[in-house]
């Protein structure tokens, strides 16, 4: 006779809970194996933003071998994944003395002179359109950019300018003749001889496999590759400066100035300026934004914030309300490492209907964490639906607005770094500092409108061999070095270099940095005044 489950079912009462004693393990060991080597080149990249797609276009262009490696679909890191979260282009470090900086200057006021916006621009004169394309290898970039509104027409929003970007970028490299692989994540470095990197390990969709290279590139955004290779990094210094871009359709901006400018008795515009000017105090004082948002955040990122948590004075009412009847707050929790807050769309420009903003994050977040980073991408995206709710309930225009676009890429503009041979610091920028082994000049209109050098050694980590770093993870923040057009020009002065050194069999750090200016200054690269780069070339 067969059983059935109703013959087993007995009735024991409650079960207690059970005591076991489990072994916890907290490491497995991994089996040793043979890996497939899929490319042995002169030099590999890992990351592709403006910093890693410049130094891969450089590298190959002078003769190397070269593969670059992208964790995403697509390259172009925070300008095209991440959605391209603020749009102003400087002139002035390109070529200082065609592009003036006035003395005075803030980065507040900065005038139209070497500040650009794509948004929405038809033409750009023409002879500085020709000039940028002596400027090295960014000029070139920002002057192709601008031919493309020559093919596409004007740029309505952000996103659309990202995938111009991208478009770009992808063009550049297919010229150069680069090897990408998409969709693969560098996990750890190939090392030789204890300290010299000599390629990395990767992790494709094809499964696991490796890339040998004479000279590897950490083009990360946090030195992450840098870091696994035994190289120190600089301690998190809480600005990791992250933000993720949001699109909003559905909006209606005329219906929405009106509100704001019955609200602030100004146009959107000179509210928005009079904002950025004052970032520590404001002409629209709110209790609620005085006594109960600031307090609630730290006083760091407070100040992060400054000109943020001005833009919402006008409507601390409406924060309040919200916040009573559904516990809705205008600066949101990533976790409990940071905050995260909306760049108010006053004044937006673009296509009529999209709204092109983003939100940022500051705090305690590392970018090598990855219960932080996981954090951040969870806690974000619902605190933007929840403000986007807010808009359609409280702010008149918004009422059918929806949340269009999230950027895949919460994009990294700070955070780790290596310790270099060479860190530039807030007093270099002070004392305009100078160095022989100069590949750029710069300047942080944050700081003091003076320009200073970045050595070669910015780029060059402690300890460890065969690796450069450019871009976010090469260095340490603040001050702010990480304009597009700084980072272009690092990368293409970081591929140059590899080249070099792959051609030579030598080391980064055995490099003769003449070879390498000499190519930098006839590509039309800034090293600074034409008497002081005659004298560092002979």
């Amino acid at each position: 006779m067969g059983i059935t489950r109703q013959d087993l079912t007995i009735d024991i009462g409650p079960i207690p809970p059970m005591r076991v004693k489990v072994a916890v393990m907290n490491h497995v060991t991994e089996s040793s194996c043979s890996i497939h080597i899929a490319h042995d080149v002169d030099v590999v990249v890992v990351g592709s933003g403006a910093g890693g797609v410049a130094t891969a276009v450089a590298a190959a262009r002078q003769g190397a071998s070269t593969v670059l490696i992208e964790k995403y679909g697509s390259v172009g890191g925070c300008m095209t994944t991440g959605g391209w979260a603020a749009g102003a282009l400087d002139l002035a470090p390109l070529a200082p003395h065609q592009f003036l900086v006035a003395e005075g200057e803030s980065h507040q006021t900065a005038p139209e002179a070497h500040w650009i916006s794509p948004l929405g621009l038809s033409e750009i004169p023409t002879d500085t359109h020709e000039y940028l394309r002596g400027c090295g290898l960014a000029g070139e970039w920002m002057a192709r950019m601008f031919d493309m509104i020559e093919t596409s027409g004007p740029c309505p929003n952000f996103s659309n300018w990202a995938e111009r970007i991208r478009y770009l970028f992808n063009q550049m490299l297919e010229e150069a003749g680069v090897i990408q692989m998409l969709q693969s994540y560098a996990c750890d470095p190939i090392i030789e001889n204890k300290n010299s990197v000599r390629g990395v390990y990767v992790q494709t969709v094809s499964g696991r496999c490796a890339v040998r290279a004479k000279v590897t590139i950490d083009a990360t955004a946090n030195a992450s590759l840098s870091q696994r290779a035994g190289a120190p990094t600089v301690p998190c210094n809480r600005e990791p400066s992250m933000n993720i871009s949001i699109g909003i359709g559905g909006a209606d901006q005329v219906k929405f100035d009106a509100f704001m400018q019955e609200r602030t008795g100004t146009t959107m515009w000179d509210f928005d300026q009079t904002v950025r000017a004052r970032q520590k105090t404001s002409d629209w004082p709110d209790p609620w934004i005085d006594e109960k948002v600031i307090p609630n955040i730290n006083e760091f990122v407070a100040r992060r914030f400054g000109a943020h948590l001005n833009r919402l004075r006008p409507m601390g009412d409406l924060f309040r309300r919200a916040y009573e009847e559904n516990g809705y707050e205008a600066v949101g929790w990533v976790g409990d490492i940071g905050r995260v807050i909306t760049l108010w769309p006053w004044p937006w420009q673009g296509e009529a209907g999209v709204v092109s903003t983003r939100a940022d994050i500051d705090g305690d977040v590392d970018t090598l964490n990855a219960d932080h980073m996981t954090m951040v991408e969870h806690d974000v995206r619902r605190y933007v639906f929840q403000t986007v709710r807010f808009y359609r309930k409280y702010c008149p225009g918004f009422e059918n607005a929806y949340v269009l676009y999230l950027s895949p890429y919460i994009g990294t503009r700070g955070g780790r770094a290596i310790e270099a041979e060479y860190i530039v610091t807030k007093q270099d920028l002070i004392d305009a500092t100078r160095h022989d082994d100069v590949i750029h000049q710069t300047y942080d209109l944050r700081v003091i409108s003076n320009f200073t050098d970045i050595p070669f050694r910015q780029l060059l980590p402690k300890h460890v061999e065969g690796l450069l770093a450019v871009g976010v993870a090469a260095h340490q923040k603040p001050p702010n070095l990480r304009y597009r057009e700084v980072v272009l020009t690092m990368g293409q002065a970081a591929g140059i270099a590899a080249a070099i050194c792959a051609r030579q069999d030598i080391s980064p750090r055995q490099l003769e940095i003449k070879q390498l200016q000499r190519v930098l200054h006839e590509s039309g690269v800034n090293l600074g005044e034409p008497q002081r780069v005659a004298k560092l070339l002979t």
